[in-house]
């Protein structure tokens, strides 16, 4: 866990509304308002504080909401037999779950207003535990506690091996997360625990599945997709609107290697 103080260029204040499409209906969420004019502001803030520019870990990109979050919720909505391949079933409350990079908290929050487990959410910027909390109120969704977890590091002892499921959706973007995720993920899972990846096919993702299959006895990858569309990418969530479907890959590891 950490003590550093949110980034001012991600301070919630900053959010707005927006609409996506999520199993044909449109679902409110709060993130950015703007992904370039998020990134501008960032870079801006950051070169003018030593303290910011010197860590290179803190990232504006959980501030607004990627494909993969929503083809993840998606593909677990299904069916009921989804719940129970990744964990147990949404009315269990013995079951715990950790979001990795949880961002703005959506996926989060809708597992909150769906299911009965015990959540936690987690990610490396303590600005987004408000965008969390805004989210779960959006959703309807119990409260769910935030930590900034570093993945470079390993977990604090209280974390350690206490989840039945860790998610995390398009965390493989910096080289270094071909390592640390897969092994903090070990680190946080109980012996029999599955961690559930989304992810959409970037270019480190055949290098991603190999690190996987060495931390975990068994990987399966499972395809679905999300529509964009160019008219009304505002309401759905895009971040690059000239991108009409996005492909992504569900990965489901089960019982990591010691």
């Amino acid at each position: 866990m950490s003590a550093k103080q949110p980034h001012p260029a991600l301070h919630f204040s900053r959010a707005r509304q927006h609409s996506i499409r999520l199993q044909g209906k449109n679902v409110a969420v709060w993130m950015a308002p703007d992904i370039d004019e998020l990134l501008n502001d960032f870079i801006a803030t950051s070169e003018s504080d030593a303290g910011l520019k010197n860590d290179s870990q803190r990232c504006p990109f959980g501030a607004v909401l990627w494909p993969s979050a929503r083809a993840l919720w998606e593909w677990l909505a299904e069916s009921d037999a989804r719940w129970e391949q990744v964990a147990r079933a949404p009315q269990d409350a013995t079951v715990r779950a950790i979001e990795l990079g949880s961002g703005v908290g959506f996926l989060s929050a809708l597992l909150g207003a769906r299911t009965q487990w015990n959540l936690t959410a987690s990610d490396y910027e303590p600005a987004y535990e408000d965008y969390l909390n805004a989210n779960c109120i959006l959703q309807k969704s119990t409260h769910i506690p935030f930590v900034t977890l570093d993945w470079l590091q390993s977990p604090p002892k209280a974390l350690r091996q206490q989840f039945d499921l860790v998610i995390a959706c398009d965390v493989f973007y910096d080289n270094d997360h071909l390592k640390s995720v897969p092994r903090i993920a070990c680190e946080l899972l109980k012996p029999n625990g599955t961690l559930l990846l989304a992810d959409p096919e970037r270019f480190r993702f055949t290098s991603a599945l190999d690190a996987l299959a060495k931390k975990f006895q068994k990987v399966e990858i499972y395809s679905t997709s999300v529509e964009n569309s160019r008219e009304d990418s505002h309401l759905r969530g895009v971040v690059n609107p000239f991108i009409e479907q996005t492909v992504v890959q569900i990965v489901h590891c089960q019982n990591p290697l010691s």
